[in-house]
């Protein structure tokens, strides 16, 4: 944090604001209220209810109205989802208490810090987070709000079953290995329609071998639901099988998990087209999402991605705040005559915005002339040169600025774009 933006974050605080650091639990939060000079006024628990939330209102306002404090400042930390239920809350019933948010690593370091033997309960993390909201030390993340706030829950939502999707798979293609491990020989994807079928029940060489070829592929066949079987290959890894490497025990228990990996993959691979469907509609009824998509080489999935990471543009001033958003600001790493990189990135942002620029930078070199030129040019200028990972990090922040400009301004992306932080 540089010491203009400190120096901010302390002026915008009015004299004699209380500070109430809480540590965030599934059971019972604990607050600490902490005044300008860092004096204890008191601690105390309180549930994530309705009885709970009310307690904690009460008791910031009796000790409001005894210290004749102007405002009450809450910081926390972004524990789980449980900072969302009482940032809403205040939202609604208490809009005059203000919130920030701590960082979790700030916190253990600075409690490490204070408390050498390195003890940790709830009331130092609570300490900590106060001290750490009345010195300044916290960022200005608010809640998502309307359409914004569903794409966020849409694009969680469609990212995980993703990840669900590809463990399926490698279980799949791990399991499928054990039993007729040849098999990729033939089909290269595990996954086609034609190789699901096979693996359904004939997944094992052992099994394979002792059919004839026609009732192999007339088994297959039962099990088929795609348009066009292919033969060739089932009459190819029926040849296979009979001189297969497979196991030969265990063979049911192996074949039985395999098939309840298919059905679970059918599950979740309709369940990820449902997820499609509801991003897709929510992104595109958004203002920003016909200027994202007129970038060549951003999908619709990429660009839904960036915009559910940065939230409403409005609640920014600046490019470089997208970019410290990401991580992606370069930042010195040095220690006397040592550096471990000419350009570090800080890699301290969000990884989903990060990941979702360095594919789109990556498709972008490759399709949009004036990006192509550029990744040349920083790998062959003359002075400081740079790896070509270096390069696409100088391009995904170039990226930030061309989509902030074009939110911003309201128009379409031209290939040589020019952007003014």
């Amino acid at each position: 944090m540089s010491n203009s933006t400190l120096s901010k974050k302390l002026a915008s605080v009015k004299p004699g604001t209380l500070f109430v650091g809480i540590d965030l639990a599934l059971d019972r939060n604990v607050a600490v209220v902490l005044t300008e000079r860092a004096e204890q006024l008191s601690r105390f628990g309180f549930p994530n209810e309705r009885d709970g939330y009310d307690y904690f209102y009460r008791r910031l306002e009796a000790i409001q109205e005894q210290q004749q404090a102007p405002a009450v400042l809450v910081g926390m930390e972004p524990t789980n989802y449980f900072w969302k239920l009482l940032a809403t809350d205040m939202e609604q019933h208490r809009p005059d208490y203000g919130y920030r948010l701590v960082n979790p690593y700030t916190v253990k370091k600075n409690r490490e810090g204070n408390q050498l033997d390195r003890s940790k309960d709830d009331n130092r993390d609570a300490f900590t987070i106060g001290e750490l909201l009345r010195t300044g030390k916290y960022t200005e993340t608010r809640l998502l709000h309307g359409a914004y706030a569903e794409l966020r829950q849409y694009v969680t939502l469609y990212t995980r079953l993703q990840r669900d999707v590809r463990r399926q798979k490698t279980l799949i293609r791990n399991i499928a290995g054990q039993l007729f491990p040849e098999l990729p020989r033939v089909f290269k994807d595990l996954t086609g329609e034609t190789a699901l079928a096979t693996l359904r029940n004939h997944a094992a060489a052992a099994v394979v071998r002792k059919m004839s070829q026609e009732a192999f592929i007339a088994s297959v066949r039962a099990d088929f639901c795609g348009q066009r079987m292919q033969v060739a290959k089932l009459r190819r890894a029926h040849v296979l099988a009979k001189r297969s490497v497979g196991v030969s025990d265990g063979v049911e228990a192996l074949q039985l998990a395999l098939r309840l990996h298919i059905e679970a993959l059918e599950v979740l691979e309709q369940q990820l087209e449902a997820a499609c469907i509801a991003l897709t509609d929510t992104f595109l009824a958004l203002p920003e999402s016909k200027y994202l998509l007129s970038v060549p080489g951003l999908g619709l999935i990429a660009a839904a991605t960036i915009l559910s990471e940065i939230g409403d543009p409005s609640h920014y001033t600046s490019a470089r705040q997208l970019i410290k958003l990401a991580g992606t600001q370069p930042v010195p790493n040095t220690s006397g005559r040592k550096s471990r990189s000419k350009t570090p990135m800080s890699h301290k942002g969000r990884p989903r915005l990060r990941t979702a620029l360095f594919f789109a930078v990556m498709r972008l070199v490759r399709v949009d002339e004036a990006f192509a030129r550029e990744y040349q040019h920083l790998q062959t200028r003359e002075k400081n040169p740079l790896t070509k990972m270096q390069a696409l990090g100088v391009l995904m922040n170039k990226l930030l600025r061309i989509l902030w400009s074009l939110m911003k301004n309201r128009t379409f992306y031209v290939s040589g774009f020019q952007t003014a932080d």
